[in-house]
C-alpha cells in the first residue's frame, strides 16, 4: 500500500550533503579570470552583457577597484554558460558573475521587489497547496517535474509518470521546487534552508534517486543533492527502450537548455526520442555545448529585458526559420512567442498537438495533478 510520507515538505531543516555553495569564491574567480584571460572577444560576440561591460578580465578588474554599488550590474547576466564554453583558456566567467550576485546579495543589494512574479511562483511551487511527497512501499525512486512542466503541461506530466512506472515499478513523486531561482539570485542561506528542506524529506522517505524533467532541477539535484542519484526522466525512457515509432516525419533543430550544455548522456537520450518522434533532426552550429540561451535565463527579463530579448532573436536567427524541439518547459515557453516549438514529452507522450497552459490556470492544473497523484498512489 503507498504511503503518504510528506506534504508540504515540513520536516525540520538538516542541510543536505551538498558541494558549497561558497567553494568558488568571488576572490579565486576574480584571480584567476584576471591572470588568464586573454581578451581574445571570443565570449563577446553574442553576448549583449559583455558588449556592454567588457571581457571578463575588464569587468574582474573592475571588481576590485569598485565599491559594490558601482560594479557592472552581474543580474543582467544570463549565467547561460556559453561564455566559458567557447574560452579557448576554459574559464568559466559565469562562475565569476554568480559569485558577484551572492556578494551583492549579502551585503544587500538585491532588490526582491524586481523579481516578486518569479520568487512568487517559487514560494507557491514549494508550498503545502502544491507540493507532495508520496513514495510506494518496496521504492526508492521518485519522479521530481519541477514546476514549469505541471504548470503548462499536467497531462504530460501523468503520462510520463505513467510511461516511466513500466521501467520502474515502484516509483514515488515529488511534487515540489529546486528553489533554482533564489540559486541563480545569489540568496545563499535561503537556497541551503529550503533545499535543505527538501533534501531531508526525500531521505527521510527513503529517495536514493531522483528522476527529473527539468535541465534545472536536474543541474540543482546533481550539484547538491548529495548522495541521491539524479538521472533524467529522457535518459531512463531511453534505457527502457521507450519508443513512439511515428510515421509522421518533420524537419526540426533541437535547442539544448544551457544547465545541459556539457552533460552529453540527456543530450543524446533527447535526440533519439525525438528521432522516435519523426523527427528528421537538422544539423545546427548553436547546439549541445554551444547552445544559446532561449532569454529566460538567470532572470535577466526583470532587469534588462533587452538583453532577453536580444538571446530569444539570436536563437530566432540560428534556427533559420527551423521548427524546433526541446527538453525544458521554460525554453518552450520563452521561444514559442517567436518560433514553433515543441516539447520533446509533447510529440513522444501526446497524440495531439499540445497547448501549453498560462496563467492562472497553470495554479489550478498543478493542485489538479497533485490529487491525481494522491489517487493514483493511494
Amino acid at each position: 500500500m503507498p504511503t503518504l510520507v510528506a506534504q508540504g515538505f515540513g520536516w525540520a531543516y538538516c542541510r543536505p550533503v551538498m558541494r558549497s555553495l561558497n567553494s568558488t569564491s568571488l576572490g579565486l574567480t576574480r584571480r584567476v579570470i584576471a591572470s588568464q584571460c586573454t581578451e581574445c572577444g571570443n565570449c563577446q560576440v553574442h553576448c549583449a552583457y559583455l558588449k556592454e561591460y567588457g571581457t571578463p578580465r575588464e569587468i574582474a578588474a573592475k571588481i576590485d577597484q569598485l565599491p559594490l554599488d558601482q560594479w557592472p550590474d552581474p543580474f543582467e547576466c544570463a549565467l547561460c554558460g556559453l561564455c566559458g564554453a567557447v574560452c579557448p583558456e576554459k574559464l568559466r566567467p559565469e562562475e565569476m558573475f554568480l559569485s558577484m550576485r551572492r556578494e551583492l546579495a549579502m551585503a544587500g543589494h538585491l532588490d526582491l521587489k524586481r523579481y516578486a512574479p518569479v520568487l512568487t511562483y517559487e514560494k507557491l511551487g514549494a508550498s503545502r497547496l502544491l507540493s507532495l511527497l508520496r513514495m510506494p512501499e518496496g521504492g526508492d525512486t521518485v519522479l521530481f517535474p519541477g514546476c514549469a512542466l505541471p504548470s503548462t503541461r499536467s497531462k504530460t506530466v501523468r503520462r510520463l509518470f505513467t510511461a516511466l512506472q513500466d521501467s520502474v515499478p515502484h516509483l514515488g513523486v515529488a511534487l515540489g521546487c529546486c528553489m533554482k531561482p533564489s540559486y541563480d539570485l545569489g540568496r545563499v542561506d535561503f537556497f541551503e534552508e529550503r533545499f535543505g528542506r527538501l533534501h531531508a524529506a526525500l531521505l527521510q522517505a527513503g529517495v536514493r534517486r531522483v528522476i527529473t524533467a527539468c535541465p534545472n532541477c536536474q543541474k540543482v539535484f546533481s550539484h547538491h543533492g548529495g548522495e541521491i542519484e539524479t538521472v533524467t526522466a529522457y535518459e531512463v525512457l531511453v534505457d527502457s527502450g521507450y519508443d513512439r515509432k511515428s510515421s509522421s516525419a518533420f524537419e526540426a533543430i533541437i535547442h539544448d537548455p544551457c544547465p545541459q550544455r556539457h552533460d552529453t548522456g540527456v543530450q543524446d537520450a533527447v535526440r533519439v526520442l525525438a528521432q522516435s518522434c519523426g523527427v528528421d533532426i537538422q544539423k545546427c552550429q548553436e547546439e549541445r555545448k554551444l547552445t544559446q540561451c532561449c532569454g529566460e535565463g538567470g532572470m535577466v527579463k526583470f532587469v534588462r529585458p533587452e538583453f532577453a530579448e536580444n538571446w530569444t532573436e539570436n536563437r530566432k536567427k540560428t534556427a533559420g526559420g527551423s521548427r524546433v524541439v526541446t527538453s525544458c518547459a521554460g525554453c518552450t515557453g520563452f521561444l514559442g512567442e517567436a518560433l514553433e516549438v515543441d516539447h520533446v514529452l509533447d510529440l513522444l507522450l501526446d497524440s495531439k498537438p499540445v497547448k501549453p497552459l498560462k496563467p492562472p490556470f497553470t495554479y489550478a492544473a498543478r493542485f489538479m495533478l497533485k490529487r491525481w497523484f494522491k489517487k493514483r498512489l493511494g
